[in-house]
């Protein structure tokens, strides 16, 4: 290759990393660096730590308040675990120092003046690196826009990451003790993992009358319904990473009940029934208009509760999250009262 063929090749280079500066400044940022080939080189935000993605460790709390079945408070369960998470914004892999210094050399042997400060406005510390003379490369920030509630927040956290404007960050090699800035993750993102992260435990509830030795419940009588054991009244989530936190904060109305030959009247997550408690005074009931005996002996009851979320994260962001629903079916036989011997007292007694 003759001298001249070098030259070029080396200047193209600069010019397509200014080019890319220039381009990843703005909002609409694809960034891309082009190696010794000339042809353009992407590095994916899955791809290992090595290459500035890879995934950031997410340490979730869950904390969720169960149902009373006296329509109060009920009891506080939390538990912990940690997921992997794709970076919104993280450092790419550009190129080397020998590169960027072979590209100012032949510049300012064309004639360019003062070349090495213009290198070192895309590449802040430039100057330095030629000094220490230590091999390594120079970093640039790329960041998914998917993970961003809208641009500017995106440019936003990318400023973040660039506080003195730099587009390119010098790295030693990890030899020599190197490793690029902490990748970052948007409170958007986090809390969007965490919540899809979070079990929710199925709705589980208790029913009266029941009578008989099935526990039967009974055509043409409300049968009261109340949430029991771990059924989450309200939900919250709390997740960090790095310097973010997010919290997820979800609540339910109540119970919501289905179920073939029923009708149900159903606000909040019930009242417990208790001896001596009036009829008509559940806030949550279904009743049955035909026996379970043409379903093969039991009624399948579904129980559904449906969870609204909304977020708050520490990089100011917040907003709304996808609903979820828990869901659980119950079967529960459904009998003529005068098929069952009720000793002559109240049902919910039996």
């Amino acid at each position: 290759m003759t001298k001249s063929s070098t030259r070029t090749h080396h200047t193209s280079f600069l010019v397509a990393a200014l080019l890319t500066i220039t381009i990843s400044s703005g909002p609409l940022a694809h960034a891309t660096y082009s190696g010794d080939s000339g042809a353009d080189s992407q590095v994916d935000a899955s791809s290992t730590q090595s290459a500035g993605g890879g995934e950031i460790s997410v340490s979730i709390t869950e904390q969720y308040t169960t149902a009373s079945s006296g329509g109060g408070g009920g009891e506080t369960v939390s538990s912990t675990t940690s997921i992997s998470v794709k970076p919104s914004c993280y450092y790419e892999k550009g190129p080397s120092g020998s590169d960027v210094a072979k590209d100012a050399f032949d510049l300012q042997d064309q004639g360019t003046k003062n070349q090495e400060d213009e290198v070192e406005k895309v590449y802040s510390g430039y100057k330095q690196s030629k000094q220490d003379k230590q091999p390594g490369s120079w970093w640039h920030v790329k960041c998914n826009r998917d993970a961003f509630d809208d641009l500017g927040a995106m440019q936003a956290a990318r400023n973040r990451m660039t506080p003195n404007g730099a587009p390119y960050l010098w790295v030693p090699d990890s030899e020599n003790g190197g490793k690029p800035p902490a990748p970052y993750i948007s409170g958007r993102a986090l809390a969007t993992a965490a919540w899809k992260a979070v079990k929710i435990p199925q709705p589980t509830i208790e029913t009266n009358p029941k009578v008989g030795s099935q526990g039967a419940t009974l055509v043409g009588m409300d049968t009261w319904v109340w949430a029991t054991g771990n059924t989450p009244r309200s939900v919250t989530v709390t997740a960090s990473a790095g310097s973010t936190s997010a919290t997820v904060t979800a609540a339910s109305a109540g119970l919501q009940l289905s179920a073939p030959d029923g009708k149900p009247s159903c606000q909040g997550f019930g009242i417990a029934w208790h001896s001596g408690m009036p009829e008509g005074s559940s806030p949550c009931t279904i009743s049955f208009n035909r026996s379970s005996a043409h379903l093969g002996g039991t009624t399948p009851l579904t129980v559904s509760v449906a969870y609204s979320a909304t977020y708050t994260a520490t990089d100011g962001s917040s907003g709304d999250l996808p609903a979820v629903t828990a869901t659980n079916t119950i079967n529960l036989p459904v009998a003529e009262v005068q098929t069952l011997t009720t000793n002559n007292k109240n049902p919910r007694q039996n």
